[in-house]
């Protein structure tokens, strides 16, 4: 029910690709789950954090095991780089750009990824014995995503069928000034 695509209602869309797919599900072929702050750079197993609807998206399989674990980041946009999958359908479909280092996504989905990130910090306080270095090249970077991609109606349609489903809201998605009335300078 969180990704439903608005254009039809039997399909989902997926995080970094922006690409509507089936919702049925098929043992993970053609979507899985993607837990934006990575489980092994986290505090998380299956509760908590792990099965928050505010923190995990669907996204196409490939594109999430290539993000791995890596930490969001700026990279050059070269084509060694650049990150595609093939998405039946579609074909090859860019998705964004990643070192050994780090995963830049597309600047459409920047600002979500910022934003979870931003709900997680104050929604679990496991999150305090963490710092945004774990998980982001940095505190400034995300802050300037969550400015440059402002909240968009899908997130806001997500925003509220989290609070439907789980019964709570990210904070960041109705208020998103107030990441930077928290963290920034």
């Amino acid at each position: 029910k969180s990704d439903v695509d608005p254009n039809n209602a039997n399909n989902i869309m997926l995080l970094y690709t922006c690409k509507s797919v089936p919702s049925a599900w098929d043992g993970g072929n053609t979507w899985n789950r993607e837990h934006v702050w990575p489980k092994s750079l986290g505090w998380f197993d299956e509760s908590g954090a792990g099965a928050d609807i505010h923190h995990i998206r669907p996204t196409d399989n490939n594109a999430n095991s290539s993000r791995g674990n890596k930490p969001y980041g700026e990279v050059e946009h070269s084509d060694s780089n650049k990150k595609t999958t093939n998405i039946s359908g579609f074909g090859a479909v860019h998705y964004g750009y990643a070192t050994k280092d780090y995963f830049e996504p597309l600047d459409q989905v920047k600002g979500d990824v910022a934003r979870i990130i931003f709900y997680l910090m104050v929604r679990y306080e496991e999150a305090d014995n963490y710092t945004f270095s774990i998980i982001a090249q940095s505190k400034e970077m995300l802050l300037r995503w969550n400015e440059q991609d402002p909240v968009d109606d899908f997130e806001r349609y997500r925003n509220e069928q989290g609070y439907l489903i789980q019964g709570n809201r990210n904070p960041f998605i109705d208020h998103p000034e107030c990441a930077a009335l928290i963290w920034g300078n």
